[in-house]
């Protein structure tokens, strides 16, 4: 984390009342706060602004200028809602989730967990990723979450006690390899995210909307020497407060552990995500300077 405390208590407190206003209002009329501050955000926040047309003018070029800087509005409000949604939800306990989603393709983890040998869950920064854990634990138990800590050590007190709620825990991406293939190698289920950029020392070039992009390789080389699948699971949140979560077909690990197997499996999983990114653009966060080296 980043040391600056006089920055990271001011930030604290002027989020605290957020947080106590977004609790206090119904679950639905949160999100449409949140979706008013990303609107604010998207007018005021230029650098972002321009780093999110440059990646949809390389990734989707086939959109014209005038589709790209709606898309970019929307965006920006759809990941205002999501932070309002995420602060908003630690109202409810897993019946009350229960009531409020619904989980498609449950016999796709099913026939994961079958081979008993741990699952692999990947997902994106795509539509609302933060209610997954939650789902997944009523599809099946607790999940590991693997994480990067946020640089405000307030925020991240906050989000850790937002995750780890109903059995779950987080884990810090920096240092956390041999306990992520400890959870697998006990049959456990650890979720990770693949779809932001690595430092090169830490990636390989990968193709993501037909262009190089350094990927973490953790994914494969869990799945290749423990034998676990690989489950892709998306969620997102609907209208009147609800939620909908996607379990995709299993990837399985094929031709061991070597580099080419690892770029192979790690290419799939990518493929999985710009997959769903592409049905629903604007849910993907494209704000983060994915391709730059």
């Amino acid at each position: 984390m980043r040391r600056a405390p006089l920055r990271h208590a001011l930030e604290h407190a002027l989020f605290l009342p957020f947080y106590g206003l977004v609790r206090l209002l119904p679950h639905a009329a949160s999100r449409r706060l949140g979706e008013r501050l990303g609107a604010l955000a998207h007018a005021l926040d230029r650098s972002h602004r321009r780093v999110a047309l440059d990646n949809l003018a390389h990734a989707l070029p086939e959109l014209g200028a005038e589709e790209r800087w709606r898309l970019v509005a929307v965006c920006f409000r759809h990941f205002g809602a999501l932070f309002a949604d995420v602060l908003s939800a630690r109202r409810f306990d897993l019946p009350a989730f229960c009531r409020r989603g619904d989980i498609a393709g449950l016999d796709h983890l099913r026939a994961a967990e079958a081979a008993g040998r741990g699952v692999l869950f990947l997902t994106a920064h795509y539509g609302n990723w933060e209610v997954l854990p939650f789902y997944l634990t009523i599809a099946g138990g607790p999940v590991s979450v693997v994480g990067r800590a946020a640089d405000n050590p307030h925020f991240d007190r906050t989000v850790r006690r937002l995750r780890e709620r109903f059995g779950n825990r987080t884990l810090d991406k920096r240092g956390a390899v041999r306990e992520m293939f400890r959870v697998v190698r006990e049959g456990g289920r650890l979720g990770l995210l693949i779809d932001q950029r690595v430092r090169a020392e830490e990636g390989i070039e990968v193709e993501f909307f037909g262009r190089p992009a350094l990927t973490s390789p953790i994914v494969a080389r869990l799945a290749a020497r423990s034998g676990a699948p690989i489950v892709p699971v998306f969620g997102d949140h609907r209208p009147g407060g609800r939620y909908r979560v996607e379990i995709r077909p299993p990837l399985w690990p094929e031709g061991g552990d070597d580099r080419a197997a690892t770029h192979e499996l790690t290419r799939r999983c990518l493929a999985v995500c710009e997959e769903i990114i592409r049905g629903a653009p604007a849910r993907w966060l494209w704000m983060h300077r994915r391709w730059q080296r």
